[in-house]
């Protein structure tokens, strides 16, 4: 349990219904999470469905609370979906079975993360499909994500407008997210339709009860503001808040119900993150501290919270001196170092993750350690999810030994099993180029260059490329 009086768990009052919620904005969000965001995002306007479903789901998996990432997702599932035949939505609804089938199991073993990952899995063949979203909603009343489970609520309902318990259900959501006026709206009229039945008419009743409490301390908190707003020329209340004042506010939210779960230690973890996201560093640490210190279950994703917090600071610590500074790059190499030992560390901890190994790989590639880099390359190729950027890494490992007939093996390999021109094949394509051209082979270089400049004029230096092909009379 956790200590009361050593500083870690403060109680805190006030936290409107909405600070309650789990879920999180792009705010409070790691820096990793809003890249893949923003990387599918833009993948999503261009309309590559499926690398922008990869990427929504890469981003969910580091981050599950993340509400808007979730229901970008949604939006790639069904615009995809608008896209397919008859026949491939068939298929895609018959190799469900195994997804629905994991779903309902995770759900069994309270396993709600997992659950979730599944019924995404299972939206993604079929937008509409009523397991998928009834899973979605069981795991995110579990999860405390009441915005999520408002979206799939809302799709039940539309395709049972009737069913009253979806209504009430959703009804409960509202009062979750702290929207007591439509939670009201919707029972009222459910109640009005359905005049015979006590139990529906009672629920109401409470419903609204719950409503005019809750407008009545709005009011007299208002009130309140408003009184002392009078010695500030009103200041207080045309005041916005910052985004510091939000994660404060959410810090406020999670330590006081971490009073009531003092062995949530994932609970702990997110609120080390958000005092990250504030650059307090020092009160991240003690909740990492206290973290490790009582849990007694080794957990790489909260080693990796730890490194990633390490990161953080260093990198803040570095940009208060200018570029060039001695002070900077002495900071730099510390970093880089620290970060290398602790992830030969965590490697070596946790040997069947294929995550740690391809990100030890990325972390030797930048010191320039291609040997070993290799090896961390070629474990993590194993795993579906990073064999291709592994595959790639090998290949520019591979270049920098001079071995080039086996760097264009692995870009050969890779390519192969790329098919959208993304940023991703970009890459490959050019750093295929790159081989050729060190090998003399000049015509299949620029053949490739300009299978970019034709897709992306402004990628990397290629129009430098192909105008020097052009030069060269090749």
């Amino acid at each position: 349990m956790a200590d009361q009086n050593s500083g870690i768990v403060r109680k805190q009052v006030g936290a409107e219904p909405l600070q309650n919620s789990a879920e999180k904005t792009m705010d409070e969000v790691g820096m990793e999470v809003r890249q893949l965001f923003e990387k599918g995002y833009g993948l999503l306007e261009k309309k590559q469905f499926d690398y922008a479903i990869e990427i929504f789901s890469a981003a969910l998996d580091k981050e599950a609370s993340f509400f808007e990432c979730r229901m970008s997702l949604r939006a790639a599932q069904i615009r995809k979906n608008e896209k397919l035949g008859s026949i491939a939505k068939m298929a895609g609804a018959a190799a469900n079975a195994h997804n629905m089938a994991q779903a309902k199991v995770a759900i069994a073993r309270k396993n709600y993360l997992g659950a979730m990952s599944h019924a995404e899995k299972i939206l993604s063949a079929d937008p509409e499909n009523s397991v998928g979203h009834r899973v979605i909603v069981n795991a995110s009343q579990a999860l405390n994500y009441p915005q999520t489970m408002i979206s799939s609520l809302q799709i039940l309902k539309k395709a049972n407008p009737g069913d009253k318990d979806l209504t009430k259900e959703l009804a409960a959501a509202l009062e979750m997210l702290g929207d007591w006026d439509q939670a009201e709206e919707i029972m009222a009229k459910l109640a009005k339709v359905n005049p015979d039945d006590p139990v529906l008419q009672q629920a109401y009743k409470d419903t609204a009860a719950k409503a005019t409490i809750y407008r009545g301390r709005y009011e007299a908190t208002f009130k309140k503001d408003e009184e002392k707003s009078k010695g500030d020329g009103g200041a207080s209340l045309s005041k916005i808040r910052t985004a510091e004042e939000a994660l404060n506010d959410r810090i406020n939210a999670m330590e006081e119900r971490l009073q009531n779960e003092q062995e949530n230690y994932k609970l702990g973890v997110d609120i080390a993150k958000v005092y990250v996201e504030l650059k307090d560093f020092d009160r991240a640490f003690e909740y990492y501290d206290w973290v490790q210190r009582e849990n007694q279950v080794s957990d790489s994703t909260i080693d990796k919270a730890i490194a990633d917090a390490h990161e953080a600071k260093f990198n803040h610590d570095i940009g208060q001196f200018p570029e060039g500074s001695p002070e900077r790059e002495g900071l730099e190499a510390e970093r880089d170092e620290f970060l290398l030992r602790d992830c030969r560390e965590r490697a070596d901890r946790y040997p069947t993750m294929p995550e740690i190994r391809f990100e030890l790989g990325e972390r030797l590639f930048r010191v320039g350690e291609a040997n070993e880099a290799i090896q961390a390359f070629q474990r993590a190729q194993n795993s579906p999810k990073h064999r291709l950027e592994s595959l790639n890494y090998l290949g520019q490992c591979f270049m920098q030994r001079g071995l080039y007939d086996m760097a264009l093996s692995q870009f050969e390999k890779a390519l192969e099993e790329k098919g959208v021109f993304d940023e991703q094949k970009k890459e490959l394509v050019y750093n295929l180029a790159c081989v050729y051209e060190h090998q003399g082979r000049t015509q299949e270089a620029l053949h490739h260059f300009k299978s970019i400049y034709e897709v992306d004029i402004q990628f990397r230096d290629v129009v430098q490329k192909v105008e020097a092909g052009y030069s060269d009379g090749t």
